[in-house]
């Protein structure tokens, strides 16, 4: 954080940023975290600043940026822009991921596997959309969920505390429809997680990627299959920090291979929303490659949307580097111009969506 602030004025005056359309596109694919948790953070007011600016087009909250109410509806309209509504992601799934709470003036609501044993996947709906009713009069309109892992009580980051519906792929369709359907009605997007399934990874994410090699089974892939040939199928759908061998045999976690966000949930399952990254600054991606790399390979390997939490190696000149990285990549024949432009372009209709229905 101290070295950012060195050349944080520079980023502040943004006077040398890119301008031209590619920088636009780059902007659209960019979701980006913050440090701090009230409208006096630095790092929150140069994001607020980019935002306006177009640099950046998606914001992404996370637990330590929930202060008080009045510290959340601040950083909100900071980052408010009228002519093209920023997408502002958080973490909604309910039990013990939920960072909107009662202290906010939001209902407490059950995890994914205790609402399976105490409502039924109508009852579920009602209770999804009235949260999202919640979160949009706050202004968020991302809710990265729900979770369509297998539970499996084993599992560090998502069985231990019950963040997965059941372990049976019908249950977790019905109630992952619910979630879809009842957080849509509020005007919500969804990112459907953790693709192709981490629920029977025996290590957290966070820390590296999950090996799942030895315990992935065809049966992770059934609700994203049967969800996505839906009407309402999830708009976004997030990739997990997983290493899947058996698909992809380059050891490399699945956020950055080719061979299941393109291949597999795009080709195969014939998914045609948003493909987003989970956050490329978690532990699992930077033992294997920096950020510039990770960018690079997530988009190469087919995702839409980049989540980058810019907390640790604070980079306040973050999204000037990112239109540098990426143009050098086009021009080293690392990534495609015209997909570029094809994934920011899927964002910006979400976005235009949000704009038609403010909420």
């Amino acid at each position: 954080m101290l070295r950012g602030m060195v050349i944080y004025p520079l980023a502040w005056l943004g006077w040398f940023r890119p301008c031209d359309e590619l920088a636009a596109a780059v902007a659209d694919v960019l979701l980006i975290g913050f440090y701090g948790a009230t409208g006096a953070s630095p790092s929150a007011r140069l994001l607020a600043r980019q935002v306006r600016r177009g640099q950046v087009g998606s914001v992404f909250f996370v637990e330590h940026n929930v202060g008080t109410l009045d510290d959340v509806q601040d950083l909100v309209a900071m980052m408010h822009r009228p002519d093209m509504p920023a997408l502002l992601a958080i973490d909604q799934e309910g039990g013990v991921v939920q960072r909107l709470v009662k202290d906010h003036g939001f209902t407490r609501f059950q995890g994914a596997k205790r609402m399976v044993q105490v409502k039924s996947a109508e009852d579920a709906r009602e209770i999804y959309a009235q949260a999202g009713q919640e979160m949009a009069a706050l202004g968020f309109r991302v809710n990265m969920g729900p979770v369509l892992d297998l539970d499996d009580p084993n599992n560090p980051a998502i069985g231990k505390y019950g963040r997965a519906f059941s372990d049976d792929p019908d249950r977790i369709t019905a109630y992952g429809r619910a979630f879809l359907e009842g957080f849509g009605r509020a005007g919500i997007f969804c990112a459907a997680k953790h693709f192709p399934g981490q629920g029977k990874a025996t290590s957290d994410s966070h820390d590296r990627p999950a090996d799942i090699t030895q315990t992935w089974t065809e049966e992770e892939l059934t609700p994203y299959a049967r969800l996505i040939a839906e009407r309402r199928a999830p708009d976004m759908i997030m990739m997990g920090h997983l290493r899947v061998d058996s698909i992809d045999g380059s050891t490399l976690p699945a956020t950055v291979s080719r061979a299941i966000v393109t291949d597999l949930l795009r080709k195969r399952l014939g998914y045609d929303g948003i493909i987003m990254t989970d956050d490329i600054d978690m532990e699992a991606v930077r033992a294997v490659m920096n950020r510039k790399e990770a960018l690079i390979e997530a988009l190469a390997a087919g995702n839409d949307l980049i989540m980058i939490k810019n907390l640790f190696r604070y980079d306040p000149l973050l999204p000037e580097r990112a239109v540098r990285w990426v143009r050098r990549a086009i021009a080293e024949g690392r990534l495609n111009e015209d997909q570029i432009f094809a994934s920011a372009e899927k964002v910006r209709a979400l976005r235009r969506r949000a704009q038609r229905d403010p909420r």
